[in-house]
């Protein structure tokens, strides 16, 4: 949504944010900084009713300056805000499903209860992957949406390679592993640490980059510790310049247990990165030859072996003009945008 919103044309459409924290992050400030809101609710775990409480308000005051709501989720457990825009007339009404599956039964109930509702009520229906389609609209018609980037951005540069491995103080010779996600459950990112513990036996000379923030982090920092292998663990925190730590990177590792469609694997393989990452994630992310599935199944030594493989054969390149070429330039992805927004579509 971030890639959109620093494409769209400002000109003709104004964008609003309505997110279900108080934090304030570099994208919250990029968006205030260009003159836009971020709303803000509680979040539905600390206090349910609460959240529920102030959505009806803010829909209640406000659903009459806007012309679309543009829903992202992961999952249609909690569907207030299309229940309210729906209710308070906001006329263009999507769901853009973003996964393919929900841990527990609670979700995943929620979710089937509530999917005929959602769908009733929304005008569109996108999906990031045929997966992820199927997954919430079941039989009825979607739209895939491609995670569209802005491929010169990524595209492979050994200079700037070289100068951040400079900042980060990495030599040459030494492998960084590289993951950019969300510290949740699903990214799986004590297997990921068991992994890389792994590949230091068959390569000594190389460290973990992870970025990103969430919940589990502080729990992956003792994880790390309980391997012994903190000292070659880069814990990058939040950050704004993704396309620049891809370019450090020698590999790309994600051993999800589910996904929908990452955005972040278009990025790394437009970036030329190899990509190892697991058989759930949806085939259609598969863009490239720079990415392999590989089974969750397999132990970590297995994990480590297909690493030290994948480098061993690997010569390094942009596939920006691959990435462009199946339609995930976030240029296509805003075109099209713009005249559903419009209600042109």
């Amino acid at each position: 949504m971030m890639g959109i919103f620093r494409g769209i044309d400002h000109n003709r459409f104004h964008v609003d944010f309505l997110i279900y924290n108080q934090e304030q992050t570099d994208f919250t400030r990029e968006v205030e900084a260009a003159g836009s809101k971020v709303w803000r609710v509680p979040s539905r775990r600390e206090s349910p009713w609460g959240w529920y409480r102030s959505l009806n308000r803010f829909f209640q005051l406000h659903a009459s300056e806007y012309t679309a709501i543009h829903y992202n989720g992961s999952g249609l457990t909690a569907i207030a805000p299309i229940i309210f825009a729906y209710k308070y007339g906001i006329p263009i009404r999507i769901c853009h499903a973003h996964s393919s599956s929900s841990k527990g039964f609670h979700n995943r109930l929620l979710h089937n209860l509530q999917r005929g509702l959602a769908q009733r009520l929304t005008t569109h229906h996108f999906a990031c992957s045929s997966l992820a389609a199927k997954w919430f609209y079941r039989n009825s018609p979607a739209i895939i949406i491609r995670n569209g980037i802005d491929t010169k951005r990524f595209a492979f540069n050994p200079q700037v390679r070289e100068e951040v491995r400079q900042e980060l103080q990495i030599q040459p010779s030494t492998t960084v592993i590289g993951h950019v996600g969300r510290f949740g459950a699903e990214k799986n990112h004590t297997f990921l640490l068991d992994v890389f513990a792994e590949y230091l036996r068959l390569n000594a000379d190389a460290v973990l980059m992870l970025v990103g923030i969430g919940s589990l982090m502080e729990a992956m920092k003792q994880k790390a510790e309980n391997l012994g292998v903190a000292d070659k663990v880069l814990m990058m925190g939040e950050r704004n310049d993704v396309p620049r730590l891809l370019q450090a990177m020698d590999l790309f590792l994600m051993p999800s247990t589910f996904e929908g469609q990452p955005f972040v694997l278009i990025e790394a393989q437009c970036s030329g990165l190899p990509c190892l990452v697991s058989d759930v994630i949806n085939s259609d992310i598969c863009l490239t030859n720079n990415i392999e599935t590989f089974p969750l199944s397999k132990q970590p030594c297995a994990w480590a072996e297909e690493i030290k493989t994948l480098l061993e054969h690997y010569h390094r390149k942009s596939e920006q003009e691959t990435i462009e070429a199946q339609g995930y330039s976030i240029s296509d992805t805003i075109n099209y945008l713009e005249k559903v927004y419009n209600g042109e579509a």
